[in-house]
């Protein structure tokens, strides 16, 4: 069974923040080593498919990887209410904590305050301070997320999934993450709406990579090209390769993509531990029947992060063109599905790279599931969960594995 585990983001690009004590894992990115798909390791290379010409690669290959960063910022708390500014300053307070700031979250139907602790306090004392105190509706840390980071015909082949103009979808899909470069002329024409929060809107190479791979018009399609893509970026860069965010940033994005009522939400981000608040608005998106699919991680075998191992989101690792397991994936018996995730030729600002990791997997199962009925039509993420699974090419041992979880995403 999953369980709740806290959410990283690491493949966005959102400046760091101050307050934040130590470096977060970055986004996913494509893999040194590559597979028959194409793109393969390399700068420029440039290969053909069934006649089709490979766009070019002009930059080095982007491969995420988890890095280790610590759980929640350092010296700070979040406390939940359902009053106003009143009681978010009598529960301050009396929890012994100097509030920062307030933000509504509607669809949460709470407000989320963010506190300053005074040395030589805790987090965890203040946490369980806090929730002792007549108002509070929960506290928690301001935990720490980072993003997880061929020829795309042949690539989609793999799920079942054919590309082109007249194989246009139709639904909407949210993209939490960095930013997406708007300008890039693989996105041209496409329907993109972005809004930031928390984060500048600089773009980046991982939101534009998985934006490409979701709605892209140019060389090769997104494996949801026609559909509206939502872009919430609540994601900074803190290095390269290298975006990350805290749960006070990544609420708000979660908050907003509930009232969007999307068929798709893409969380191509993760962390150690659980968050609660984010936990709950996992299950206000299930009630508004949007499908949430999270990348596990690339930790190099070690556990899913959080979301991904929620029980309510689609949890994805990635593998090459010869159906191998990326080497970097994170494993567990949370692992609902894989996807094509490995040496991906993808848009970036200013160019074009392999990309390799699960949080580029996660985007062909985004996109495809809007040509499945569970999440285009019907609405239905729990049967959408199930289909996945019974629709899966099992890879790896015989059943459900830790590794490829019910096989290979395949669209029916």
């Amino acid at each position: 069974m999953k369980r709740w585990v806290l959410i990283t983001a690491a493949a966005l690009g959102v400046p760091a923040m101050a307050q934040v004590g130590g470096p977060i894992p970055n986004p996913q990115q494509p893999t040194q080593s590559g597979s028959s798909s194409g793109g393969i390791g390399g700068i420029g290379l440039n290969l053909s498919f069934g006649g089709k010409k490979e766009p070019k690669l002009t930059g080095p290959p982007l491969d995420m990887r988890d890095r280790q960063v610590p759980d929640y910022v350092a010296g700070q708390v979040l406390f939940f209410i359902k009053g106003g500014p009143a009681d978010s300053q009598r529960i301050a307070r009396a929890g012994r904590v100097a509030i920062i700031s307030s933000t509504s979250l509607p669809e949460l139907e709470v407000t989320m305050v963010v506190a300053r602790l005074t040395a030589p306090d805790t987090v965890d004392a203040a946490v369980l301070r806090l929730g002792r105190v007549r108002g509070t509706e929960w506290a928690q840390p301001d935990f720490e997320f980072q993003v997880l980071g061929n020829s795309r015909d042949k690539g989609a082949e793999l799920s079942g999934i054919k590309l082109g103009p007249k194989f246009k979808v139709s639904g909407t899909i949210v993209l939490i993450d960095s930013p997406v470069d708007l300008a890039n002329p693989a996105l041209k024409g496409a329907n993109i709406v972005q809004q930031g929060f928390g984060a500048d809107l600089t773009p980046a190479a991982h939101g534009t990579a998985i934006a490409e791979l979701l709605v892209g018009t140019g060389s090769f399609a997104g494996v949801a090209q026609g559909a509206k893509l939502i872009s919430l970026v609540a994601f900074a860069p803190a290095g390269e390769n290298w975006w990350r965010s805290q749960s006070s940033q990544v609420l708000v994005a979660a908050d907003r993509a509930i009232a969007l009522r999307p068929n798709v939400v893409n969380m191509s981000f993760g962390t150690r531990l659980d968050d609660p608040a984010l936990a709950l608005a996992l299950r206000k998106l299930e009630g508004v029947g949007a499908c949430v699919v999270a990348a596990a991680g690339n930790s190099g075998g070690g556990p899913v992060l959080f979301p991904a191992r929620s029980p309510l989101a689609i949890a994805v690792t990635a593998v090459d063109g010869g159906k191998r397991v990326y080497g970097a994936a994170s494993r567990g018996p949370e692992i609902d599905i894989a996807a094509w995730g490995v040496a991906m030729n993808a848009a970036v600002p200013g160019g074009r790279r392999a990309v390799s990791g699960t949080s580029f997997a996660t985007a062909i199962v985004s996109g495809g599931l809007l040509r499945q009925s569970p999440c285009s039509a019907a609405r239905n993420p729990a049967a959408m969960r199930s289909a996945i699974s019974i629709n899966a090419q099992d890879l790896g041992p015989k059943g459900r594995d830790d590794v490829f979880g019910a096989g290979l995403f395949r669209v029916r």
